[in-house]
């Protein structure tokens, strides 16, 4: 007597059973897709912010800033509490330091006055008369330097601080011929000459 190893021939299985495993095998087709379609495009989706998020620039470490005494000193404490300072743009060779926006021209040291002019370009703001340490004073606060002059040339838009006077800058008026300006209990006097500003005392 044979022993049948298997009900039905291989090959060969009931209509019935062959309905089941189709229906079973589109099933887990369905399942499958629904898967792929519902866990793929937010993978995509995660992966795509993900490059475009942009990356945090590493902060800029700045050294503190030294406490200084001096001409130099005072002028740049008082331009540093100015509101204007505080928008001037970052230097591009030092990211610690903003750049002066004016080529600023010491008149006077006795009471303290300096007239700053409008520059164009980083350049612009070194000195121009000689240069030598005594009339180029280098800012410890900022990118530029303080030239210590008794004229300067007439442009628009130029202002005027004083240490002594508090932290602001002030409109020098473009069509003015003179400027008498009382600063510490002493009066210091400008007058124009046609392009140019020459100081012509204090008292």
């Amino acid at each position: 007597m044979k022993t049948q190893l298997f009900k039905y021939p291989v090959g060969s299985v009931p209509v019935r059973h062959s309905y089941r495993f189709l229906l079973a095998v589109m099933f887990c087709s369905g399942l499958a897709l629904f898967g792929c379609t519902r866990f793929e495009p937010d993978a995509a989706k995660s992966g795509t912010q993900s490059t475009l998020k942009p990356s945090p620039l590493p902060e800029q470490q700045c050294a503190p800033v030294r406490l200084q005494s001096g001409l130099v000193a005072q002028l740049d404490d008082t331009l540093a509490k100015t509101k204007e300072a505080k928008q001037w743009p970052l230097s591009k060779s030092d990211r610690c330091k903003r750049q002066f926006p004016y080529h600023f021209t010491v008149i006077s040291v006795s009471p303290i006055l300096v007239i700053g002019a409008p520059v164009t370009s980083p350049a612009d703001t070194n000195c121009i008369s000689g240069n030598t340490s005594i009339h180029c004073l280098r800012s410890e606060r900022f990118a530029g330097r303080y030239e210590v002059a008794d004229s300067f040339a007439h442009a628009p838009g130029l202002v005027w601080f004083s240490p002594e006077h508090g932290p602001r800058l002030f409109d020098v008026p473009t069509h003015a011929k003179s400027m008498f300006l009382l600063i510490n209990g002493k009066s210091l006097r400008l007058k124009r000459k046609g392009t140019q500003w020459r100081f012509t005392g204090a008292g």
